[in-house]
């Protein structure tokens, strides 16, 4: 690529920079040894910075300026030289088309526009957004890559004033940046909310819920939802198991899990002494005649190393919802009789 620039040239991007480097250092009357030296770099990263080919790191350019003794706008120069080269070297600034800060409308010119003073500013380091100098906000690494990719804007105001510092974008054009980006973020709030997606209500009773007897939905009403499912899938798998049990076939293997999560919560809650001080009630169902744990007291007399004594209370649940009382005393882990 032909550079329009002066200076530039095919394969010397930077040849610009050269001429001004070269010039800076013929009015301070010096060589390339004594610049090198009063610089602290070698003699090598001199002549490169003058050969037209290679652009010196920003710390490097501030230290060939500084032993030169050159002015603010010598240096300001040889930065806008410098950013020239590396938009040239990229050569992407054309495939962009970006619109003028004063005809943004929308976010993808906002975007592109944005991308453009990336280019224009030489691809700055993301670490220069990332770690910006002074009090600026930061811009997360992921953030500022989208930026530069057009795959994203800035998060809100404070990256966006980040982003045009890093690229030393003029001050007026700073104020159309801020305003399109305000009115992008007002348009954006100002959506309606996409329509919710309308549940079909249930018109007729679900399966089985027919069978519910009065008394039954009445005990429901005074339980959660949680509640309520422990109970039945518990007492579903009771009588799934002792259906399979009498007929002297398999239980589905879901049962098998469900009474090994039941039988642990009995046991733990037979073991831990902090659970059963005072009665505690645990709801279980089973097929009609089986003992039911209803109620556990724990006692304060346990022998060291043993598992804790206690009363437990087992009732049999008969047809008719009766609760006829078989209590018995039994120490915990032991089954009645």
């Amino acid at each position: 690529m032909t550079s329009s620039r002066p200076g530039g040239g095919p394969g010397k991007p930077f040849a610009g920079l050269a001429e001004h480097l070269v010039a800076l250092r013929r009015a301070a009357r010096m060589s390339q040894r004594h610049l090198a030296k009063a610089a602290a770099v070698s003699r090598g990263t001199v002549q490169r910075a003058e050969s037209g080919t290679a652009a010196p790191s920003t710390a490097v350019l501030d230290a060939l300026v500084r032993a030169c003794r050159a002015d603010r706008a010598a240096r300001d120069r040889a930065y806008v030289l410098r950013n020239q080269g590396r938009t040239d070297r990229r050569d992407r600034l054309r495939g962009l088309e970006a619109p003028a800060p004063t005809l943004i409308r929308t976010a993808q010119d906002l975007g592109a526009a944005l991308a453009a003073e990336y280019e224009r500013a030489g691809a700055p380091s993301l670490s220069d957004l990332v770690r910006p100098a002074g009090d600026r906000t930061r811009i997360p690494r992921t953030t500022a890559w989208r930026i530069i990719k057009r795959r994203g804007l800035p998060a809100d105001a404070r990256q966006l004033q980040t982003f045009l510092d890093v690229c030393r974008v003029r001050p007026s054009a700073q104020r159309h940046y801020r305003e399109a980006f305000l009115r992008i973020q007002q348009a954006r709030s100002s959506r309606p909310a996409p329509p919710r997606p309308q549940v079909r209500p249930v018109t007729g009773p679900g399966r089985g819920t027919d069978k519910i007897t009065p008394w039954f939905r009445d005990l429901m009403d005074s339980m959660s939802p949680e509640d309520i499912e422990t109970a039945l899938t518990i007492g579903t798998a009771y009588l799934i198991a002792g259906e399979a049990h009498r007929n002297g076939t398999a239980p589905p293997r879901s049962v098998d899990t469900i009474m090994r999560t039941a039988r642990d919560l009995f046991v733990e809650s037979n073991r831990l002494p902090g659970a059963l001080r005072g009665p505690d009630s645990i709801a279980a169902l089973a097929p009609r005649g089986d003992l039911v744990l209803v109620e556990a007291k724990s006692s304060s007399r346990a022998h060291r190393g043993a598992a804790p004594a206690g009363i437990l209370t087992f009732r049999e649940l008969v047809p008719g919802t009766v609760w006829e009382t078989k209590s018995s005393r039994r120490a915990h882990g032991t089954r009645p009789g």
